[in-house]
């Protein structure tokens, strides 16, 4: 008699413990399930912004290079480049050196034309100052040569 309740109490105990084995490997793959999701939700948001700044920085500098070619097609004056900056960068203003006869357009740090002109032209009735005669098309900081277009700024302030 001794036997027979001792091998029913080790079948209920075995029974019991597989019953325990596979609620808590159910228990496991859920806790798995939601610590892959959360990480790698995370990380696909992460990788996703890295991916959106890239596409940006090369949609800006393609939108730049597009005013550096125009402007040595069609630009004439100071205005002219004005309206070409704006028609890629409507929020982003340029600014004229007058007395360098230069004009500055500067999307981003990484995006800089410096485009420098031939003559000064004054309106008669408004008494507005204008560059014309467009000379040349810097683009040295869109080639990565940001030292020449920091000592080009630098020489720009010290005559203004």
């Amino acid at each position: 008699m001794n036997l027979k309740n001792i091998s029913i109490a080790l079948t209920a105990l075995v029974f019991g413990l597989v019953i325990m084995l596979f609620m808590q490997k159910g228990n496991y793959v859920k806790q798995g399930r939601e610590h892959y999701d959360n990480t790698t939700a995370k990380s696909f948001k992460g990788n996703s912004m890295v991916l959106e700044l890239v596409n940006n920085g090369i949609d800006m500098n393609k939108q730049t290079w597009a005013i550096a070619c125009e402007a040595l097609q069609s630009v004439k004056n100071s205005q002219d480049m004005a309206r070409l900056e704006a028609k890629f960068f409507p929020a982003t203003k340029g600014s004229n050196s007058i007395a360098n006869k230069t004009r500055r357009f500067e999307a981003s740090s990484a995006n800089v034309i410096v485009s420098t002109f031939g003559k000064v032209e004054e309106d008669k009735k408004t008494g507005v100052k204008s560059l014309a005669d467009l000379q040349s098309v810097d683009v040295s900081v869109l080639l990565g040569n940001v030292a020449a277009a920091t000592a080009a700024e630098s020489e720009d302030e010290g005559e203004e």
